[in-house]
């Protein structure tokens, strides 16, 4: 499996110096590129020691401080490398402006089989807790605009014994990115790419709500002229979808707690519309308001699903 960049809290309590030692070398076994190890310790009333190597010299002074810990550190480095190469693991036995209680680990590049190696020894040896309890959060409401796009024929294109995975990467990758660079002037919250297509959405107030819906039209009004350029490249001889189909919603819908993801009925009339939508088209619901003159429209409808028969704005795409 790829390395990845980490930073993990653990709900590990009651260590003393010498555990947070033995949890650091098993870290260290975990992760051998970072092998200059430094310790610091810092007490309720004085610094006991800053970037000392010496763990013997650690518990000497340890010994005469009695009145408590704010927080073990040791920092692992690559010596060639720098900083740039650097994990952090900080034990704090208590409360902190700003931190938690517990083990928290910082760390590059680290195997996911190594890191769950490494957890497996905080379950068995020091009582990690990863049971968390049931809490419930509703959705925070919210006022969102949401713009679905999907490549036309995209399955049946994938399904000719001709064209191969990295292919089909190639034009899922460019279509994204020409996507999202659509919306550079005003990025939307959410960016959810979903093979052949992606969602865009942006959540939205009185103050910024029609910069908002001239960022998506500005990106999806062009959009699939830009890809008839993509499929004329050299890179792709093979072809490619012929065209790209986009629906767009406006109202009330909610942010999912602790995520950056939204759902709600704007989104799901908006992947309806996509649907509807002819290549080369763009259709927007009718509850979108203000929109640019600049963007010729025609009342139109179209059946969608679960909606029956919905009017919309028909725009052609550049």
């Amino acid at each position: 499996m790829a390395d990845m960049q980490i930073e993990r809290h653990y709900e590990v309590r009651s260590l003393d110096f010498r555990d947070f030692w033995d949890i650091c070398g098993h870290f260290h076994h975990a992760h051998p590129k970072l092998p200059d190890v430094r310790y610091s310790v810092e007490g309720i009333h004085d610094t006991i020691a800053e970037k000392e190597t010496d763990t013997g010299e650690i518990l000497r002074r340890l010994q005469a401080e009695p009145d408590g810990i704010l927080y073990y550190q040791a920092e692992l480095t690559d010596v060639v490398a720098g900083a740039w190469q650097r994990a952090v693991l900080t034990y704090r036995p208590r409360p902190m402006e700003g931190a938690q209680v517990g083990l928290h680990l910082e760390s590059p590049g680290m195997n996911k089989l190594r890191l769950h190696q490494f957890e497996e020894v905080l379950i068995e040896q020091y009582g990690l807790q990863q049971d968390e309890p049931d809490v419930i959060e509703f959705g925070r409401p919210c006022e969102i605009l949401a713009a679905v796009l999907d490549m036309r024929g995209f399955s049946s294109f994938c399904e000719q014994p001709n064209i191969e995975s990295p292919y089909i990467c190639g034009l899922m990758f460019s279509f994204y990115k020409m996507a999202v660079r659509g919306f550079n002037r005003y990025p939307a919250e959410m960016v959810k790419f979903t093979g052949d297509g992606l969602v865009a959405v942006w959540e939205t107030t009185h103050e910024d709500r029609d910069m908002a819906i001239q960022s998506c039209l500005n990106g999806v009004v062009p959009l699939d002229g830009q890809w008839q350029e993509v499929r004329n490249l050299p890179q792709f001889s093979h072809g490619a979808p012929e065209s790209i189909g986009i629906g767009i919603s406006f109202g009330l819908g909610s942010a999912l707690p602790h995520t950056t993801d939204y759902i709600g009925r704007p989104i799901n009339v908006a992947a309806r519309l996509c649907n509807a939508c002819p290549g080369g088209e763009v259709l927007v619901d009718k509850s979108v308001p203000n929109l640019d003159p600049q963007y010729p429209k025609q009342d139109s409808s179209v059946h969608v699903k679960s909606f029956g028969r919905y009017y919309v704005w028909r725009l052609q795409g550049d």
